[in-house]
């Protein structure tokens, strides 16, 4: 008896495991989905808007 309740703790902790592991790829894909901000290094890049 006390197998089963030992194979079921270890299933637990696997599956908690498993569980993180897929939350901590998903939490990359978004990281890596977000927009980036983009600065310009000269500010004579910029087309004028005098007319």
């Amino acid at each position: 008896m006390i197998a089963f309740y030992l194979t079921l703790a270890a299933l637990g902790a696997a599956g908690t495991v498993v569980i993180r592991e897929m939350a901590a790829r998903e939490a990359k894909q978004r990281a890596a989905l977000r927009p980036v901000r983009v600065r310009a290094e000269v500010r004579g890049n910029r087309p004028s808007r005098e007319r």
